[in-house]
């Protein structure tokens, strides 16, 4: 595409570090492995949400997805306890690349927001703990239209809330079905191919592959 005039992030993968979870994991459940599982039902909620129309916030549908979980398990999870562990989403670090790779994206003139399946108010926490609201003129949550990505309207938000056509934004994010979700309503993609993050999609790879976003940087500069 050529030079686009919005650069969309996704948040949890994509910019911040979800092993920072890991630790709190072990305490809970005494190991990391049901963190992937949990996120995984995470992801499987918002889709059921969607199709059965039975929005509820991001931050809540974790709390459900960690319950189970640890029920699976044969753990029975104080509430105090699942709410300390998903509330640890609003405290994750950045990767180590991001930082950097935003500063030089911003220097290249870029307008940059993110756009996350978080709630308006977990999404602020997030981008502000980890030291990044100074790259991004708008924090966007799919809290407005009460639709998760990849749903088209989480997307469309974006264009209205920052009057850019959709042809002219670029979604970028560590996740294929959220790619893809953009690429329905027309918005070109960069998939972040951080390690564990796989394109198994049928469909085509968008034209930009980086490894993180300071290779990004590199590739639109």
């Amino acid at each position: 595409m050529a030079h686009p005039e919005l650069l969309v992030f996704d948040v949890n993968e994509t910019l911040l570090d979800l092993s920072a979870l890991r630790p709190a994991f072990i305490g809970v459940l005494g190991s990391t492995e049901a963190m992937g599982e949990w996120f995984a039902r995470l992801l499987h909620g918002s889709l059921v949400a969607n199709h059965t129309n039975r929005y509820r916030p991001f931050g809540v549908i974790g709390l459900e997805a960690l319950h189970m979980v640890a029920s699976k398990r044969g753990i029975e999870l104080p509430e105090s306890e699942a709410v300390r562990v998903v509330d640890g989403m609003r405290r994750l670090p950045p990767h180590p690349d991001v930082v950097d790779g935003l500063t030089a994206l911003q220097a290249a003139g870029y307008r940059m927001i993110t756009l996350t399946n978080g709630s308006d108010d977990a999404a602020s926490d997030q981008i502000r703990n980890a030291g990044l609201s100074s790259f991004f003129e708008a924090t966007l949550s799919v809290d407005r239209v009460q639709r998760f990505k990849p749903a088209p309207e989480a997307y469309l938000t974006a264009s209205i809330h920052t009057d850019v056509e959709v042809d002219k934004m670029l979604m970028v994010a560590a996740h294929d079905w959220d790619i893809l979700g953009a690429r329905t309503v027309g918005v070109d993609g960069a998939f972040i191919s951080r390690p564990g993050a796989v394109w198994s999609l049928p469909d085509a790879l968008p034209d930009i592959v980086a490894t993180d976003i300071l290779v990004l940087a590199d590739v639109l500069s």
